[in-house]
Protein backbone atom coordinates (compact mmCIF):
# COMPACT_ATOMS: atom_id res chain seq x y z
CA UNK A 1 0.00 0.00 0.00
CA UNK A 2 1.19 3.59 -0.92
CA UNK A 3 2.15 5.65 1.76
CA UNK A 4 1.52 9.43 2.07
CA UNK A 5 4.14 12.62 3.01
CA UNK A 6 1.49 14.27 4.33
CA UNK A 7 2.06 14.26 8.04
CA UNK A 8 0.26 17.26 9.28
CA UNK A 9 0.15 18.53 13.38
CA UNK A 10 -1.85 21.21 12.82
CA UNK A 11 -5.63 21.19 13.05
CA UNK A 12 -8.31 21.89 10.45
CA UNK A 13 -11.19 23.65 10.59
CA UNK A 14 -14.38 25.47 8.81
CA UNK A 15 -15.08 22.81 6.24
CA UNK A 16 -17.49 19.70 6.61
CA UNK A 17 -16.19 16.82 7.34
CA UNK A 18 -18.17 15.45 4.15
CA UNK A 19 -16.37 18.29 2.32
CA UNK A 20 -12.84 17.11 3.61
CA UNK A 21 -13.63 13.67 2.58
CA UNK A 22 -14.39 14.19 -0.71
CA UNK A 23 -11.21 16.47 -1.44
CA UNK A 24 -9.15 13.47 0.13
CA UNK A 25 -10.61 11.10 -2.41
CA UNK A 26 -10.32 13.41 -5.46
CA UNK A 27 -6.42 14.12 -4.36
CA UNK A 28 -6.25 10.51 -4.33
CA UNK A 29 -4.49 10.80 -0.99
CA UNK A 30 -3.39 8.01 1.44
CA UNK A 31 -3.38 9.33 5.01
CA UNK A 32 -5.17 9.19 8.12
CA UNK A 33 -7.80 11.61 8.91
CA UNK A 34 -8.26 11.92 12.49
CA UNK A 35 -11.20 13.79 13.67
CA UNK A 36 -11.90 15.62 16.85
CA UNK A 37 -14.45 17.44 18.52
CA UNK A 38 -14.97 18.32 22.43
CA UNK A 39 -13.08 15.00 24.08
CA UNK A 40 -13.92 12.95 21.55
CA UNK A 41 -11.59 11.30 18.45
CA UNK A 42 -11.82 9.10 15.44
CA UNK A 43 -10.20 7.96 12.09
CA UNK A 44 -10.44 7.17 8.86
CA UNK A 45 -8.36 5.44 6.43
CA UNK A 46 -7.82 6.40 3.59
CA UNK A 47 -5.63 4.74 0.63
CA UNK A 48 -4.75 6.16 -2.59
CA UNK A 49 -8.07 8.08 -2.43
CA UNK A 50 -10.46 4.90 -1.34
CA UNK A 51 -11.97 5.24 2.47
CA UNK A 52 -10.73 1.64 3.70
CA UNK A 53 -11.76 1.71 7.05
CA UNK A 54 -12.56 4.02 10.10
CA UNK A 55 -13.10 3.84 13.65
CA UNK A 56 -15.04 5.77 16.33
CA UNK A 57 -15.29 4.55 19.82
CA UNK A 58 -16.58 1.15 19.54
CA UNK A 59 -17.92 1.25 16.21
CA UNK A 60 -15.30 0.21 13.19
CA UNK A 61 -16.31 0.39 9.40
CA UNK A 62 -19.27 2.15 7.90
CA UNK A 63 -20.71 2.48 11.07
CA UNK A 64 -17.79 4.61 12.82
CA UNK A 65 -18.52 6.58 9.73
CA UNK A 66 -22.18 7.51 10.18
CA UNK A 67 -21.44 8.22 13.64
CA UNK A 68 -18.31 10.59 12.32
CA UNK A 69 -20.50 12.91 10.00
CA UNK A 70 -23.30 13.50 12.91
CA UNK A 71 -20.58 15.18 14.84
CA UNK A 72 -21.02 19.26 14.99
CA UNK A 73 -17.84 21.54 14.41
CA UNK A 74 -15.20 18.73 14.42
CA UNK A 75 -11.40 19.75 13.72
CA UNK A 76 -9.06 17.44 11.38
CA UNK A 77 -5.76 16.56 11.31
CA UNK A 78 -3.93 14.43 8.56
CA UNK A 79 -1.23 11.69 9.28
CA UNK A 80 0.45 9.59 7.34
CA UNK A 81 -1.41 6.41 5.98
CA UNK A 82 -0.59 2.44 7.26
CA UNK A 83 -1.56 -0.72 6.05
CA UNK A 84 -5.07 -1.32 7.10
CA UNK A 85 -7.60 -4.17 6.86
CA UNK A 86 -10.22 -2.71 4.50
CA UNK A 87 -13.49 -2.88 5.94
CA UNK A 88 -15.03 -0.05 3.73
CA UNK A 89 -15.90 -1.51 0.20
CA UNK A 90 -19.13 1.06 -1.14
CA UNK A 91 -17.81 3.85 -2.56
CA UNK A 92 -17.43 7.49 -0.29
CA UNK A 93 -21.14 9.15 -2.55
CA UNK A 94 -22.85 6.19 -1.51
CA UNK A 95 -21.90 6.35 2.09
CA UNK A 96 -22.19 10.35 2.23
CA UNK A 97 -25.80 9.44 0.89
CA UNK A 98 -26.67 7.37 3.01
CA UNK A 99 -25.79 9.05 6.15
CA UNK A 100 -27.86 12.29 4.98
CA UNK A 101 -30.64 9.84 4.61
CA UNK A 102 -30.09 8.52 8.08
CA UNK A 103 -29.63 12.43 9.46
CA UNK A 104 -33.21 13.38 7.62
CA UNK A 105 -34.90 9.93 9.06
CA UNK A 106 -33.88 11.08 12.82
CA UNK A 107 -34.69 14.48 11.97
CA UNK A 108 -38.04 13.42 10.95
CA UNK A 109 -38.55 11.18 14.14
CA UNK A 110 -37.44 14.08 16.38
CA UNK A 111 -40.26 16.43 14.89
CA UNK A 112 -42.83 13.68 15.02
CA UNK A 113 -41.74 13.21 18.79
CA UNK A 114 -41.96 17.09 19.48
CA UNK A 115 -44.98 19.50 18.44
CA UNK A 116 -42.99 21.96 16.44
CA UNK A 117 -42.83 26.05 17.28
CA UNK A 118 -45.28 27.86 14.65
CA UNK A 119 -42.64 29.42 11.79
CA UNK A 120 -43.08 30.94 8.33
CA UNK A 121 -44.11 29.25 5.71
CA UNK A 122 -41.61 28.15 2.95
CA UNK A 123 -42.32 31.52 0.97
CA UNK A 124 -41.40 33.86 4.14
CA UNK A 125 -37.94 33.26 4.60
CA UNK A 126 -35.21 35.71 3.85
CA UNK A 127 -33.54 34.37 0.62
CA UNK A 128 -36.95 34.16 -0.83
CA UNK A 129 -38.73 37.06 0.46
CA UNK A 130 -37.47 40.04 -1.79
CA UNK A 131 -36.01 37.26 -4.97
CA UNK A 132 -39.20 36.87 -7.08
CA UNK A 133 -37.21 34.29 -9.63
CA UNK A 134 -36.53 32.22 -6.61
CA UNK A 135 -40.04 32.35 -5.11
CA UNK A 136 -41.74 31.44 -8.47
CA UNK A 137 -39.23 28.84 -8.23
CA UNK A 138 -40.59 27.04 -4.80
CA UNK A 139 -43.85 28.04 -5.68
CA UNK A 140 -43.75 25.66 -8.37
CA UNK A 141 -41.66 23.16 -6.41
CA UNK A 142 -44.27 22.92 -3.27
CA UNK A 143 -47.33 22.80 -5.79
CA UNK A 144 -45.84 18.95 -6.75
CA UNK A 145 -47.66 16.70 -4.63
CA UNK A 146 -44.49 14.29 -4.67
CA UNK A 147 -42.05 16.18 -3.82
CA UNK A 148 -40.68 15.67 -0.17
CA UNK A 149 -38.34 18.37 0.25
CA UNK A 150 -35.88 20.72 -1.44
CA UNK A 151 -32.34 21.77 -1.78
CA UNK A 152 -31.65 25.11 -3.61
CA UNK A 153 -28.05 26.03 -4.03
CA UNK A 154 -25.76 28.34 -6.21
CA UNK A 155 -23.25 26.91 -8.93
CA UNK A 156 -20.84 27.22 -5.66
CA UNK A 157 -22.29 24.58 -4.10
CA UNK A 158 -23.67 27.16 -1.10
CA UNK A 159 -27.38 26.42 0.19
CA UNK A 160 -29.75 29.04 -0.45
CA UNK A 161 -32.46 27.21 0.50
CA UNK A 162 -34.10 24.02 1.59
CA UNK A 163 -36.74 22.94 3.17
CA UNK A 164 -35.36 19.94 5.07
CA UNK A 165 -33.25 20.52 8.77
CA UNK A 166 -31.04 17.77 6.81
CA UNK A 167 -27.30 19.91 6.65
CA UNK A 168 -25.90 17.03 4.92
CA UNK A 169 -27.56 16.43 2.12
CA UNK A 170 -26.28 20.04 0.31
CA UNK A 171 -23.05 18.02 0.56
CA UNK A 172 -23.84 15.41 -1.41
CA UNK A 173 -25.74 17.05 -4.07
CA UNK A 174 -22.70 19.35 -4.80
CA UNK A 175 -20.48 16.33 -4.85
CA UNK A 176 -23.04 14.65 -7.53
CA UNK A 177 -22.84 16.99 -9.69
CA UNK A 178 -19.16 18.17 -9.29
CA UNK A 179 -18.79 13.92 -9.99
CA UNK A 180 -20.91 14.46 -13.36
CA UNK A 181 -19.36 17.38 -14.80
CA UNK A 182 -15.75 15.03 -14.15
CA UNK A 183 -17.38 12.40 -15.87
CA UNK A 184 -18.54 14.57 -18.69
CA UNK A 185 -15.13 16.10 -19.23
CA UNK A 186 -13.60 12.41 -19.15
CA UNK A 187 -15.74 11.18 -21.97
CA UNK A 188 -15.99 14.88 -23.94
CA UNK A 189 -19.95 14.66 -23.62
CA UNK A 190 -22.53 16.99 -22.69
CA UNK A 191 -24.60 16.49 -20.00
CA UNK A 192 -25.86 15.32 -17.38
CA UNK A 193 -28.86 17.52 -17.51
CA UNK A 194 -30.17 15.85 -14.13
CA UNK A 195 -29.05 13.48 -12.08
CA UNK A 196 -31.56 10.30 -10.46
CA UNK A 197 -30.55 8.62 -7.30
CA UNK A 198 -32.76 6.57 -5.69
CA UNK A 199 -32.31 6.59 -1.64
CA UNK A 200 -32.57 3.76 0.66
CA UNK A 201 -35.82 4.72 2.43
CA UNK A 202 -37.14 4.74 -0.88
CA UNK A 203 -37.15 7.91 -1.71
CA UNK A 204 -36.03 9.45 -4.84
CA UNK A 205 -32.80 12.12 -5.08
CA UNK A 206 -33.40 14.13 -8.64
CA UNK A 207 -31.02 17.05 -8.95
CA UNK A 208 -30.69 19.66 -11.72
CA UNK A 209 -27.13 21.51 -12.34
CA UNK A 210 -29.01 24.43 -14.13
CA UNK A 211 -26.71 27.11 -15.15
CA UNK A 212 -27.89 29.41 -12.43
CA UNK A 213 -28.77 26.91 -9.65
CA UNK A 214 -28.24 23.55 -8.71
CA UNK A 215 -31.66 22.36 -7.66
CA UNK A 216 -31.87 19.19 -5.44
CA UNK A 217 -35.76 17.57 -5.49
CA UNK A 218 -36.06 14.13 -2.55
CA UNK A 219 -39.25 12.88 -4.23
CA UNK A 220 -41.65 9.93 -3.01
CA UNK A 221 -39.97 6.55 -4.51
CA UNK A 222 -43.23 6.30 -6.59
CA UNK A 223 -42.98 9.90 -8.48
CA UNK A 224 -42.78 10.02 -12.34
CA UNK A 225 -39.59 11.98 -12.99
CA UNK A 226 -40.60 12.69 -16.53
CA UNK A 227 -43.85 14.13 -15.29
CA UNK A 228 -42.18 15.96 -11.86
CA UNK A 229 -39.81 17.17 -14.90
CA UNK A 230 -42.42 18.52 -17.12
CA UNK A 231 -44.09 20.55 -14.05
CA UNK A 232 -40.70 22.55 -13.68
CA UNK A 233 -39.86 22.57 -17.23
CA UNK A 234 -41.15 25.97 -17.88
CA UNK A 235 -39.48 27.64 -14.88
CA UNK A 236 -36.30 25.85 -15.52
CA UNK A 237 -35.83 26.83 -18.70
CA UNK A 238 -36.55 30.94 -16.84
CA UNK A 239 -34.06 29.87 -14.50
CA UNK A 240 -31.07 28.23 -16.74
CA UNK A 241 -30.82 32.13 -18.37
CA UNK A 242 -31.44 34.38 -15.16
CA UNK A 243 -29.48 33.08 -12.69
CA UNK A 244 -30.44 33.28 -8.97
Amino acid sequence: MGQSNDNTGGRIGGISLASFLQMLEQERKTCILVVESENRSGRLYFNEGDLIDAECGEDVGQEAVYSLLTWEGPSFRVTEGEDRLQRITLPLAHILLQAATRQDELQADKERKVQPPTSAGPLETAAIRNNPALRRLVETIVSIPEVRHYYLLNRQGKMITQSSKNTKMPDFITYSVVSGIQIRKALQVKGPHRIQLNLENGDMLLVFPGAGMIIGLQLDGKASVSAVTAKLRPILTRQSSSPV
